[in-house]
């Protein structure tokens, strides 16, 4: 019996309280959090995402730019061409002098440069500033080979470090023949390319920006977010089997890491409430315990071998003592299990029939007048076995508190749910058993303590018991979602009233 004390008793944590583990601190920590991952992660997504953007709008703007100034040259080149064939063929002029005549007529501007290619040689060049040629000995001969003998050929050249866009158009003869000469029309896109270059440099700027502001707001928001989990991690560090009342500090919100806060802090009084159980149940135990081996041992060691009457009266003695031990140790694991999953096994019951039943069981507890006062006409889910237990023991305490001629009653009602003031307001109902008795009485100072473990009403009035009757109805009323209560005043009797929740009740009513 004291075995099984023992092996209840080793299954509390043991040991000294260990550390979680050192504090973080340093870089190294920090890099290795959560919120630097979290950012890290965010800026990374952000960077790649600014990047792609970024890549593709310039990617189209330059191609657009490409576009426009080879359109505008392609249109001037266009009109040049037009103006030769404006020019009298009976001037006997060759279609390179017109072709150079025209250029004299169209002039191009400071950023451009007009050539003649003549049987594919470079005739002439007309530049539009002088001072810095745009088409020098070192392109002469590339721009030579873009004629195509029939359509407009364009071509992107280095001129000086400065990028030029040129086209060579077909100079066509009276009767649309190839003559062999072609306009070499030249741009210079340094502005245009300046201009794109100082797009990118403004959209890096914003876009370096936008990140420094996301790193520093993500910090802050991320931050108050993950704060849970620095609390969680700090309350973890102090938690040990000797201490369980810390607890993570949790603001409102409902997001995931403030739910995580809220389940540990569930966590953490789940395991309280077990160990502070547990050292109930051992302090009850030692405390309970202590009477009757101290009357074992007083009585061996006052027994007169020689005596064998004295032998068989101490035999009585020990025997007694060692059953009420063992009763006291069935109630207290009784009441330890009480918080188990298991504790009740439910089944439908029937309270018309289940009322007879209980009342054949607990009649032979003594010589009183029993009877049924009332009985609800419903069906609720519950553990037969359990509930008989409770009304067992309610009975045998009103035996116990009564005389020969005092009334025991069983009874059960279905009530609704009612408000504060009395009023019955929706709500689910309630099936009330209860046990009634015509003694004594409980004083209103004693009502709430007789259901505590080892509380008694009036003590030392020469009543036998361990005090764990009520405290099992109570736990067995409380596994069912109910409760456990009293209605009694000293000198007109007591019923006793278990209610029990008809949530999962299928009424006959």
């Amino acid at each position: 019996m004291l075995e099984r004390l023992r092996q209840r008793g080793r299954k509390a944590p043991g040991g000294a309280r260990a550390d979680a583990g050192t504090d973080p601190s340093g870089w190294s920590a920090k890099f290795h959090s959560v919120r630097f991952r979290v950012i890290a992660a965010m800026l990374g997504m952000m960077l790649a995402g600014l990047v792609t953007a970024g890549l593709i709008a310039f990617t189209v703007q330059f191609q657009d730019s490409d576009a426009r100034v080879d359109q505008a040259i392609l249109d001037k080149g266009n009109s040049v061409v037009k103006l030769v064939e404006t020019y009298n063929a009976a001037s006997g002029d060759s279609y390179g002098n017109r072709l150079h005549e025209a250029a004299e007529d169209i002039e191009p501007r400071s950023n451009e440069v007009m050539a003649g290619i003549v049987d594919g040689r470079i005739a002439w060049i007309k530049e539009g500033n002088p001072e810095e040629p745009l088409l020098d000995a070192t392109l002469q001969s590339s721009v030579t080979k873009l004629p195509n003998r029939w359509a407009a050929a364009f071509g992107a050249f280095d001129a000086g470090r400065r990028p030029l866009r040129t086209v060579a158009l077909p100079v066509p003869g009276t009767a649309g023949e190839n003559t062999g000469t072609y306009l070499l029309l030249g741009r210079d896109a340094a502005d245009q390319r300046d201009h794109n270059l100082a797009s990118v440099q403004t959209y890096s700027l914003v876009a370096a920006g936008t990140l420094l502001a996301a790193a520093l707001i993500g910090g802050l928001v991320a931050g108050r977010l993950l704060d849970p989990l620095r609390r969680l991690r700090e309350a973890t560090r102090v938690v040990s089997h000797e201490d369980l009342t810390q607890r993570v500090e949790v603001r409102d919100g409902e997001d995931d890491v403030t739910l995580l806060a809220k389940t540990f802090n569930t966590m953490l009084e789940r395991l309280d409430e077990g160990a502070r159980q547990q050292q109930q149940f051992l302090d009850d135990a030692g405390h309970e315990l202590r009477t009757p081996l101290t009357i074992l041992r007083g009585h061996l060691e006052l027994v007169s071998v020689d005596d064998p009457a004295d032998v068989m009266a101490t035999r009585e003695v020990l025997l007694e003592e060692v059953d009420r031990m063992q009763r006291l140790v069935d109630d207290l694991l009784l009441l330890a299990n009480a918080g188990h999953p298991d504790f009740i096994r439910t089944a439908p019951i029937r309270i018309p029939d289940f009322l007879p039943q209980v009342m054949e069981k607990i009649h032979v507890l003594g010589d009183r007048r029993w009877q049924i006062d009332e009985c609800a006409d419903c069906t609720v889910e519950a553990d037969p076995q359990r509930l008989t237990q409770a009304f067992v023991q309610l009975a045998a305490n009103a035996v116990k508190y009564t005389g020969s001629a005092a009334t025991i009653a069983l009874g059960s009602k279905v009530e609704g749910a009612t408000a504060p003031d009395g009023a019955r307001v929706p709500g689910p109902e309630t099936l009330v058993l209860w046990v009634r008795d015509t003694g004594a009485g409980i004083e209103m100072k004693d009502q709430e303590r007789i259901f505590e473990r080892f509380g008694r009403a009036r003590p030392g009035r020469g009543e036998e018991g361990s005090g764990l009757g009520l405290a099992i109805v109570r736990a067995i009323a409380e596994a069912h979602g109910g409760s456990a209560t009293v209605e009694s005043a000293y000198g007109q009797g007591s019923r006793f009233m278990i209610r029990i929740p008809l949530q999962s009740v299928g009424a006959d009513l």
